[in-house]
């Protein structure tokens, strides 16, 4: 992907959920600490984000950075709703397999 299909992927992204959080650009611009005039080139991909930009944006707007730059969407598995889900029984040794395979991803 060219860098200019990338910021124009990202803006849309960008523009998607500041809209869901119900922000005006100038809102998310001072977020940022960014005139409202380079926030507005961010969503329409002229401009992109640094890295610190970048990482505020996941934090002050809840979303993901993969996704961010990526268009994809992680999956986040939580394990202790898996092993609530469980009967108590097997709870304990739901934790265990989960705890051996975290070792072996390593």
């Amino acid at each position: 992907m060219k860098k200019k299909e990338l910021y124009v992927a990202m803006g849309e992204r960008l523009r998607r959920q500041r809209n869901k959080k119900g922000l005006t650009q100038e809102n998310v611009a001072e977020m940022l600490g960014i005139s409202l005039t380079y926030y507005g080139k961010i969503e329409r991909g002229i401009n992109g984000l640094s890295l610190e930009k970048l990482l505020l944006v996941s934090e002050r707007l809840d979303m993901d950075p993969t996704y961010l730059l990526t268009g994809e969407k992680r999956t986040v598995v939580n394990f202790d709703l898996v092993i609530e889900q469980c009967p108590k029984t097997k709870q304990h040794d739901m934790n265990q397999l989960i705890q051996y395979a975290l070792k072996l991803a390593k």
